[in-house]
């Protein structure tokens, strides 16, 4: 081959020695005085380039407790610690779920993004799970899509929580109350194996939720008011009933038969996390569970629409004094009963109920009803009138206050 030109690059000779010929006399020095350094102290050399290479060492704060990832390995599947986990999701029912501790929980995932730190309601997070010995995932790059697995791609705001199912107990029926002033009562359990019980535990007392009223001269005393749905099987509604039954003071929940919507995730977020302090039970057979309760001065009251010989109760005024005796709390204990959104409670429920109560409807005259309405509005979404009837039951006033003027309580 014709040799080249005396300044030219010399590609051969470069890979049979290593040194750059042709080049510039600044470059030739640099070049070979870097081989020459790395033949002589190879090791010296390997040490130069390693530390060249060393990431900076990590700083841990709250907001950044590790080095965010852009290359991590995600599971081909979700990971389940164990056959009956469920992950809840949701930064408001994952920090009740956390706080309440009615369940088992195993791991805590937080999601952060790369180039993002914590966001303050994560690092509260964090910090309660690391109270409670939970195990924290941060999770990093592809895992978000995983995240969308564990939540069934609802929205889940970085935060899932793998947990064991919510605590629903199993009972026959309700003892006695022997006087208003009662701050629990009892019921009778239904037989549960061992694995159910280490889920459902095996308390058989109550707590009567007694308002803190007396302050302002209300009745602080009263018999315990116990929610029974049969057949509400939209999730959103059973978790905004659950929301306003927790709210507005009622002492338990009880799930007749098998055809309400389960307590899925799903229903406990709806719930804003109400579900995970709220004493929620179960029965299998309501007419026994109704009759048997009845019998220890339990009253069982049915939601249907009005009737044409229903009586109507005035509500009480601020300016009025009336005699509250007659309000079904300071009567007896009681349990309203809420059916399906279709087609409302069953009838061999129904059938068994003390009384019906039932709202009217302000557009329908009482001889025509419903037909007096164009638009035939006949009843209220579940869940709304489940509030309302609630609200009746427990007689919660009405809180006024002047409002907040404007330009006043600020500091210049």
């Amino acid at each position: 081959m014709e040799r080249r030109s005396k300044g030219d690059f010399d590609a051969d000779e470069f890979v049979r020695s290593g040194k750059f010929q042709g080049l510039p006399r600044s470059h030739q020095a640099h070049a070979e005085s870097r081989w020459d350094r790395e033949e002589r102290y190879p090791r010296l050399a390997r040490q130069d380039d390693s530390k060249a290479l060393k990431p900076r060492a990590h700083r841990i704060t709250d907001s950044m407790p590790e080095r965010v990832k852009d290359n991590v390995k995600v599971p081909d599947s979700v990971p389940y610690t164990t056959p009956a986990s469920e992950f809840i999701y949701g930064t408001g029912a994952v920090e009740a779920a956390l706080r309440c501790s009615r369940r088992q929980l195993y791991k805590l995932y937080l999601y952060q993004a790369t180039g993002e730190e914590l966001s303050p309601t994560k690092v509260s997070l964090r910090k309660l799970a690391l109270s409670k010995n939970i195990e924290i995932k941060l999770a990093f790059a592809g895992w978000d899509r995983l995240l969308d697995k564990m939540s069934s791609s609802r929205p889940h705001n970085g935060c899932v929580l793998e947990a064991s199912p919510l605590p629903k107990l199993p009972v026959q029926c309700f003892h006695t109350v022997p006087a208003v002033t009662e701050s629990h009562f009892r019921v009778e359990l239904a037989p549960q194996s061992r694995e159910e019980a280490a889920i459902n535990g095996t308390n058989d007392r109550i707590q009567i939720l007694q308002p803190h009223l007396s302050e302002i001269g209300e009745q602080n005393s009263r018999f315990p008011v116990v929610l029974l749905l049969d057949g509400v099987v939209d999730t959103g509604n059973m978790g905004a009933i659950i929301r306003s039954a927790y709210f507005l003071g009622i002492d338990a929940i009880v799930f007749a038969g098998r055809n309400s919507a389960p307590l899925s995730p799903v229903t406990i977020k709806t719930s804003a996390g109400a579900a995970e302090n709220m004493p929620l039970l179960h029965v299998k057979n309501e007419v026994d569970f109704i009759q048997r309760s009845q019998k220890n001065g339990w009253r069982f009251y049915a939601a249907d629409a009005p009737s044409p010989g229903a009586t109507y109760l005035d509500r009480l005024s601020a300016d009025t004094k009336q005699d509250d005796s007659s309000l079904p709390v300071l009567q007896s204990p009681s349990v309203l009963m809420m059916g399906s959104e279709g087609s409302g409670l069953a009838s061999h429920i129904k059938s068994h109920a003390d009384a019906v109560v039932s709202i009217p409807g302000a557009r329908h005259s009482i001889e025509l009803g419903v037909k007096s309405d164009p638009a035939r509005i006949d009843s209220l979404n579940v869940s709304v009138a489940a509030a309302l009837l609630m609200e009746m039951f427990l007689r919660t006033p009405l809180g006024l206050s002047q409002p907040i003027q404007k330009g006043r309580g600020k500091m210049w």
